[in-house]
């Protein structure tokens, strides 16, 4: 387990690596999109499909190309939340919920993998951002113990 020295562990951008892959292989997520939305849906469905696998990636790979495509994906996860109300919803309740959940979890994410910017070794940062709201996506710093573990990950792959 990778931890920084806040003490923050990585084990939701895990489950978000896991999440993505999963989600790129179900093949219900194209058949259902399809069947709702005839050929539109089933391009939908497929692009869903690459965004997952996309994200399920830059998950899994902790790089720092990676860190900057979990949090451009979030424009994404945003723009999938209009084309459902667009297209799917069918009242405005439905509409609403899917409103909030697309931001809420756009924010989350946003928030989660801002935070371990050190963590991917990413240097392009937001200090107004960071200052702004310190706590929730303040500059991370990552702890010699989870630096030196990645790498020697990063050093036996280039290896390969």
């Amino acid at each position: 387990m990778t931890t920084t020295r806040g003490g923050h562990t990585y084990k939701f951008g895990w489950l978000v690596a896991f999440g993505g892959l999963t989600n790129a292989v179900n093949p219900r997520l194209i058949n259902d999109l399809g069947n709702m939305l005839d050929t539109s849906g089933t391009v939908l469905g497929v692009m869903v499909a690459g965004w997952s696998l996309t994200v399920g990636v830059a998950a899994a790979a902790v790089r720092p190309w990676s860190w900057y495509v979990l949090l451009a994906s979030q424009l994404f996860g945003l723009a999938w939340g209009g084309l459902y109300m667009t297209l799917v919803a069918r009242d405005w309740e439905a509409r609403v919920m899917v409103a909030v959940f697309s931001l809420t979890i756009s924010v989350i994410f946003f928030a989660y993998f801002y935070r371990r910017r050190a963590l991917f070794r990413a240097r392009w940062r937001w200090q107004w951002l960071e200052r702004s709201w310190p706590r929730f996506i303040g500059p991370e710093t990552l702890s010699l113990v989870a630096a030196v573990a990645i790498g020697l990950v990063i050093e036996q792959l280039s290896a390969r």
